[in-house]
């Protein structure tokens, strides 16, 4: 028995190594539909909102938020992503203006799951 180690956990040890993968929705005004990204679970929402428009080059100022659409909730802007267990389970999560309407008040086809309507 290492005494190093006394009740602890080593795997609770490695926090910064935890990486979320999330597939990412994004408004058709934007130039991708969808992009999954490795997100590090310890950021804050607002963090991670940063890091997504850095890295993929896109608006992440204003009004910008996370959104669970199956939940029909916005993640919190201060609380970081692993406060969320279910995140990772999710089908995607949408990059979103904050005052854009509800995906089922919009037009589209595939019952608010898909983007396009394909005539």
């Amino acid at each position: 028995i290492n005494a190093e180690y006394g009740k602890e956990d080593p795997r609770q040890s490695a926090p910064t190594m935890t990486a979320l993968v999330l597939r990412i929705k994004f408004p058709p005004t934007y130039p991708l539909i969808y992009k999954t990204l490795r997100i590090d679970s310890n950021l804050t929402v607002a963090e991670a909102i940063k890091f997504i428009g850095e890295t993929l080059n896109v608006a992440c100022g204003g009004n910008i938020g996370l959104y669970l659409p199956d939940e029909k909730r916005w993640l919190d802007d201060n609380a970081p992503l692993s406060t969320y267990d279910n995140l990772q389970e999710e089908e995607y999560i949408e990059y979103r203006d904050r005052d854009q309407p509800a995906d089922d008040k919009r037009g589209g086809g595939g019952g608010g799951t898909g983007c396009c309507t394909v005539v």
